[in-house]
């Protein structure tokens, strides 16, 4: 990001439409991991998994990412992109949920 009226923009959009986003095939399109191994994913995975989903819906070029935490019988996975902490849960119907948060 190159300024701050970047920054202010990508932080009112991630506050505005970066939760409850479905992971489905659409929104996977392109990503280096495949639908068929989201259910297993490592830390490292749902990092790559995050970032493309970033990139996807905030048309932003991610620079950095970092895979904290997974636990895939939880169906539960932590981590940042660019600074804005993700988590990608499993919700009630099976669907792989994942939410952006805009840093403090």
């Amino acid at each position: 990001m190159t300024d701050n009226s970047e920054l202010a923009g990508l932080q009112a959009l991630v506050a505005d439409v970066g939760s409850g986003n479905v992971i489905d095939a659409e929104l996977l399109e392109g990503c280096t991991v495949q639908a068929h191994e989201l259910d297993e994913m490592d830390k490292d995975q749902a990092a790559c998994v995050a970032a493309h989903c970033f990139s996807v819906l905030f048309d932003h070029k991610v620079q950095q990412i970092e895979g904290m935490a997974a636990d895939a019988v939880a169906g539960l996975w932590h981590g940042s992109v660019d600074g804005f902490a993700y988590t990608i849960s499993r919700d009630d119907l099976g669907d792989l949920v994942l939410d952006f948060k805009v840093p403090d």
